[in-house]
């Protein structure tokens, strides 16, 4: 694996969300992996705090079902998003495994209903298959995560 791949998986995987192809999206995790939304700066783990989201693949899978439901009332009508991305920067890169994050800003709008902004930094560990790259783990810092707002239904 190479920073080239990194960088071209990452963005792929933030087009996947803002084009709602949600099962695409899950497909690009691995089966031992998971996406972690912390409720807490400095958050350590999920087992010491309360997380936003702690989704392992099973749970996933019950997001992706949800989200492409025809009658998923939070999400009617449905949310058009789009993901701004910061320069992925490559923490740590081996044979088959990276580290790397980038900050981010997402904008949710939806017909009567406020414009919603997330921000804050991802972090991914990727790892290379004979299938592909996949996400092992997915964090998402967001910047107000220790505030209260509405629930969040699409994954950023």
């Amino acid at each position: 694996m190479d920073r080239s791949e990194v960088v071209d998986f990452i963005i792929n995987e933030s087009s996947l969300l803002d084009n709602r192809k949600f099962d695409e999206w899950l497909s690009l995790f691995a089966e031992d992996g998971v996406y972690w939304v912390p409720a807490a700066h400095g958050q350590q783990d999920h087992l010491t705090h309360v997380s936003l989201f702690y989704d392992d693949i099973g749970t996933l899978r019950t997001r992706v079902a949800r989200l492409n439901h025809p009658q998923l009332h939070c999400q009617a009508p449905v949310s058009q998003s789009v993901r701004v991305l910061g320069m992925p920067r490559i923490v740590a890169l081996e044979n088959r495994t990276a580290v790397a994050s980038c900050n981010f800003i997402m904008v949710e709008d939806r017909i009567d209903a406020p414009k919603r902004v997330f921000a804050g930094e991802l972090e991914y560990t990727l790892v290379k298959s004979d299938d592909g790259i996949r996400i092992k783990r997915k964090k998402a810092q967001l910047t107000d995560c220790d505030q209260s707002f509405p629930a969040v239904v699409v994954p950023f």
